[in-house]
C-alpha cells in the first residue's frame, strides 16, 4: 500500500527511501563587518555593503561589537551585532544583527535596529521607484552567485518573473520573495534544486528591496521621513530542498513567526463553497441586461439559479452598489468612496431589504476612501488626506468602529480593492514608516472583531507579505480582473507564494457558458469555459460564476461541488510542476501545474494540468522509486485509463485544447477513480476511508437527495468498475469494489 500523509517532497523522498538532511547555513562574520553565507558547507552568498541615508560602509564606522542569545517566536537563536556610526562620531546610527537557531539549521534572520531617532532628507512619494534609505542584507550578485537563477513577484495581483541574480531588479513594492535556486537540468527527484528564500519577516510594508551597483538586498523604504528610536526591522533567508517544498518551508517559517495557521479551505460558506459574483468582466458588472434596477434584477436571477437546482451559497457585490467621488470607467476604475453603503438607484429600499430577498452571506467590495467621504466628516476620526485618497490616523479604531455599520446586510466577506492606489496616492503612507502596516493590521482586526474575513484586490507583493500575519485574510485575488479572462487563468506560480504564508488564491469569477452575454457588461464569449471553472476549483478558494440570467451552464458549475454546493476541492491549491524551475526553462511561461488528494487508507492521488498537453515524465509529478505498474493514469477528458509501464505519460488535448488527468495508486488490484463527473473526482471532502481486504472498500460521504456515480479500475483485467449511490439524508456509507461488474466508457 503507498500511503502519503504529509504534503512535502521531503516526505515523499524518505517513502522512496531518500532520506535528505535539511539543508543547512551558516553565516561567517568577520570583524570588519563584512560577511559570507554558505549552504551545506559551499559557499552562496558574499555580503555586501551596509547603507545609511546617503552614506555607505567606506563613511560608516564600526563602533561596537557584541555576541548573545535570545528568543523569538522561531525558537531560541544565537546573535552577532555591530554597532555603526557616521566616521568621525560616536553617536550608533544602526545595529545590523545576524540570528542563527539553534533548532533550525535552514534559516538566518538579519536586523536592523536603530538605538536613536534618525531623520531622513525629504525624497519623493507616490509611484516612483528609488533606493531603501537604509540598507542590510546586502549581498554581491558577483562572484558564487552570478550563475544562479532566481524569481520574484512583481506588480500587483503578484506574478512571478524570472531572473539571474545579475538581473534580478526590485519594483515598486514588489520584487519579493525573492527565490534564489541553482537550476538543475532536468527534472530527476535526486536532482531537486537548492535553493533560498529571501524576504522581509517583519514589518513589509515599511521595507524595500534593492538592487544595483552590483548587490541585492533590502531596508528601510526611501520614501520615509524619519526612523523612530527602537525601530526594528527583520528579514529572512530560508533554505530548502526544491523548489516547491522550500517555499513551503519558507512559508512554515513565516507563519511560526506570526501565529497564524493556513487557511481553512471550509471556513465558511463564502470560501468553501459555490457564490455568485458579480465582479469586472461580469454580466452584472455596472449592468443589469434591462432597464431594471439592481433590486428589482437580482431577485430574478437568484429564482433562475434556483430553478435549476444550483445552490450558490453567496453572492458577491462588486462597487457598482456604492456612491464614489469621480466617474467610473469601463473597466470599474475611477472615483473614490463617499459612503459604503447602497445608492438609491441601485437598492431603492436599502442593503438590508436586497439581503432579505437573497438571504445568502455577501462578500462586498470596497476601495480607496475619497478625501471628501462622509467619514473624514465623522467624529473622532481624523485622517491624513491626500487629493485623491485618504487614510485614517488611527486605522484600527476606525476600522473596529467601521465594522459596526453593516447590521442586517449578511457582510461575511469584506473585499479591499484598489489596494494600490490607496497606497499610490496617499502621502502618509509612504512617508511614515508605520502607517501602511498599520492600515492592513487595522483592517483585519477590525473585520476580526465583527466576526469577518479579508479578501485582498489589487495587492502588491507587500500587501500579500503582510496577510501572513492577519488570521482574518483568508484570500487574495491571484488573478487580475476576468475581463482580461484570455490571460489571466494562469494562477499556478502566483499560488505557490499565497499558500506558502497560509492564504487561498482566488481566481476571479468567470463565465461558465460560451454563449455571447448579450446585454451584460462584457458579452464575450468565454471560449474556455471549462478551463476557467477548472482553475477556479483547483485555486481551493472560492468558485464564483459570474453569467447572465438564462446563460449558467448548470452542468459545469455543478461539476465543481457537492449537491449543497460545497466545493470539491483538492488539499492544498495548485502550483507549477518542479520541473518548470530546470535550467533554461521560464517558471512565468511554464504552465504545467499539480494539486493532490490525500485519501485516508490509500495515499495521494495527484491531478495534473498542462496547458499544452503532451508526454511527462512520472519524476516530475514526484514519483520516482515506485514501480510503474502502481498507478494508473485517467484522462479526464477522453476517460481513457493507462497503467503504466514506462517512465512517463501522456494527457491527451481535451475539447478546449489543453489536458487534465489524474494519476491513482493501485491498492489491492484496484485504482480509484471516484467521480468522473467532478472536476476534483477523488476529493478527501467525499472520500473518508479506503480499506483493501478483499478488493477495495470505499466510506463515501453525501448530502441530502445526492446521487453519485463512485468509480475504480480493476488492473487485472483493465476494466472500469462505477457503482452508483444515493443519499437519503447527509451522512456516510460503504460500497466495495470486488467483482468486475463493468460500467462501459
Amino acid at each position: 500500500m503507498l500511503c502519503w500523509r504529509a504534503a512535502g517532497i521531503a516526505t515523499l523522498l524518505a517513502t522512496f527511501g531518500i532520506a535528505p538532511a535539511a539543508p543547512i547555513l551558516k553565516v561567517n562574520v568577520s570583524d570588519s563587518g563584512s560577511f559570507e553565507v554558505t549552504l551545506d558547507g559551499t559557499l552562496w552568498l558574499e555580503g555586501g555593503e551596509v547603507r545609511v541615508g546617503h552614506l555607505n560602509s567606506s563613511e560608516l564606522s564600526r563602533t561596537g561589537r557584541r555576541e548573545g542569545k535570545g528568543t523569538d517566536a522561531l525558537g531560541g537563536y544565537t546573535y552577532k551585532t555591530i554597532q555603526w556610526s557616521k566616521a568621525g562620531s560616536k553617536s550608533t546610527l544602526i545595529e545590523t544583527s545576524f540570528r542563527t537557531y539553534e533548532a533550525d539549521s535552514s534559516i538566518l534572520v538579519f536586523e536592523q535596529f536603530f538605538p536613536e531617532t534618525l531623520f531622513l532628507p525629504a525624497r519623493p512619494w507616490g509611484k516612483t521607484m528609488q533606493a531603501p534609505a537604509t540598507l542590510f542584507p546586502s549581498f554581491r550578485t558577483s562572484g558564487p552567485a552570478k550563475d544562479l537563477d532566481c524569481f520574484a513577484y512583481h506588480n500587483i495581483f503578484p506574478s512571478l518573473q524570472h531572473c539571474t541574480l545579475g538581473s534580478y531588479a526590485s519594483s515598486h513594492q514588489g520584487g519579493a520573495p525573492l527565490v534564489i535556486y541553482n537550476a538543475t537540468n532536468g527534472s530527476a527527484i535526486s536532482k531537486l534544486p537548492s535553493m533560498t528564500v529571501f524576504s522581509p519577516l517583519t514589518t513589509p510594508k515599511a521595507q524595500h528591496m534593492f538592487a544595483g551597483d552590483g548587490l541585492f538586498g533590502a531596508g528601510v523604504k526611501g520614501t520615509v521621513r524619519q526612523i523612530p528610536a527602537g525601530w526594528q526591522q527583520l528579514f529572512i533567508l530560508s533554505a530548502g530542498s526544491g523548489i516547491l517544498d522550500g517555499m513551503m518551508s519558507w512559508g512554515d517559517r513565516m507563519l511560526t513567526f506570526t501565529g497564524k495557521p493556513r487557511a481553512d479551505m471550509y471556513r465558511d460558506d463564502v470560501v468553501g463553497s459555490i457564490g455568485f459574483w458579480t465582479d469586472n468582466g461580469g454580466y452584472y458588472h455596472y449592468a443589469t441586461g434591462t432597464n431594471e434596477t439592481y433590486e428589482e434584477t437580482l431577485p430574478k436571477v437568484k429564482a433562475y439559479h434556483d430553478s435549476l437546482g444550483v445552490p450558490f451559497k453567496h453572492w458577491q457585490f462588486d462597487s457598482w452598489f456604492y456612491p464614489k467621488d469621480g466617474k467610473v470607467d469601463p473597466g470599474g476604475g475611477g472615483g473614490a468612496v463617499v459612503n459604503w453603503t447602497a445608492l438609491p438607484s441601485v437598492f431603492p429600499h436599502g442593503m438590508a431589504y436586497i439581503q432579505s430577498k437573497l438571504q445568502v452571506p455577501m462578500v462586498m467590495h470596497n476601495r480607496q476612501w475619497s478625501p471628501t467621504s462622509d467619514y473624514v466628516k465623522h467624529e473622532p476620526f481624523k485622517w491624513h488626506l491626500s487629493e485623491k485618497a485618504a487614510i485614517p490616523e488611527d486605522p484600527e479604531a476606525f476600522f473596529r468602529w467601521f465594522f459596526t455599520q453593516q447590521e442586517g446586510w449578511g457582510l461575511s466577506m469584506y473585499e479591499q480593492d484598489w489596494m494600490c492606489t490607496e497606497y499610490d496616492n496617499v502621502e502618509a503612507l509612504q512617508t511614515n514608516i508605520s502607517l501602511a502596516d498599520l492600515w492592513l493590521r487595522g483592517m483585519a482586526i477590525g473585520a476580526a472583531s465583527s466576526g469577518r474575513t479579508v479578501q485582498y484586490c489589487m495587492p502588491y507583493p507587500y500587501d500579500v507579505l503582510s496577510a501572513a500575519a492577519y488570521p482574518a485574510v483568508t484570500n487574495a485575488r491571484a488573478t487580475g480582473d476576468y475581463i482580461d479572462r484570455d490571460t489571466q487563468w494562469a494562477i499556478g506560480a502566483t499560488s505557490m507564494f499565497y499558500w506558502a504564508i497560509g492564504i487561498l488564491p482566488f481566481k476571479d469569477g468567470f463565465y461558465s457558458s460560451n454563449l455571447p452575454q448579450t446585454g451584460g457588461q462584457i458579452v464575450g464569449p468565454e471560449e474556455r469555459p471549462n478551463r476557467a471553472t477548472l482553475m477556479a476549483t483547483l485555486s481551493g478558494a472560492m468558485v464564483g460564476p459570474m453569467d447572465g440570467i438564462h446563460l449558467l451552464n448548470a452542468s459545469r458549475v455543478m461539476s465543481t461541488c457537492r449537491g449543497d454546493g460545497k466545493v470539491l476541492k483538492p488539499d492544498r491549491p495548485i502550483m507549477p510542476l518542479e520541473s518548470c524551475f530546470s535550467r533554461g526553462v521560464d517558471p512565468a511561461s511554464c504552465h504545467k501545474y499539480s494539486t493532490y488528494s490525500d485519501l485516508n487508507g490509500l495515499g495521494r492521488v495527484f491531478y495534473i494540468f498542462m496547458d499544452v498537453p503532451g508526454p511527462l515524465q512520472l519524476d516530475e509529478v514526484m514519483l520516482t522509486g515506485h514501480r510503474a505498474e502502481s498507478f494508473a493514469v485517467y484522462d479526464w477528458y477522453s476517460s481513457k485509463i493507462t497503467w503504466l509501464n514506462s517512465t512517463s505519460f501522456t494527457l491527451s488535448a481535451g475539447y478546449e485544447g489543453h489536458g487534465y488527468g489524474m494519476l491513482s495508486p493501485v491498492v489491492g488490484g484496484w485504482a480509484f477513480i471516484g467521480e468522473r463527473a467532478k472536476l476534483v473526482p477523488a476529493a478527501s471532502l467525499r472520500f473518508k476511508h479506503f480499506t483493501n481486504k478483499h478488493g477495495l472498500t470505499v466510506q463515501v460521504a453525501g448530502v441530502t437527495n445526492e446521487q453519485l456515480e463512485v468509480c475504480a479500475a480493476e488492473m487485472q483485467s483493465g476494466l472500469l468498475v462505477c457503482k452508483q449511490v444515493s443519499f437519503q439524508v447527509s451522512g456516510t456509507t460503504e460500497i466495495e469494489f470486488s467483482s468486475t461488474t463493468v460500467a462501459f466508457i
